[in-house]
């Protein structure tokens, strides 16, 4: 039997509860570590959480001027 499961630490690949690091299931700190066993062996080795690369500053676009009729 398999289940599936979403982190509700998740927040658009940004893990809220450790602060700034990309969301991985089963890193250092989250809620999942210690807890489950993955299906890739990767998965299950001990891991330190990676920093979550800025969001890219968007330029506002300029304001429309307003044309008097």
């Amino acid at each position: 039997m398999s289940s599936a499961w979403s982190c509700p630490h998740d927040l658009n690949g940004i893990c809220q509860r450790v602060k700034g690091a990309v969301c991985e299931p089963g890193m250092r700190g989250c809620e999942l570590e210690g807890k489950v066993r993955f299906a890739r062996d990767a998965m299950n080795a001990p891991r330190k959480p990676v920093k979550a690369q800025p969001a890219p500053d968007r330029k506002a676009p300029a304001p429309r001027r307003r044309v008097p009729f």
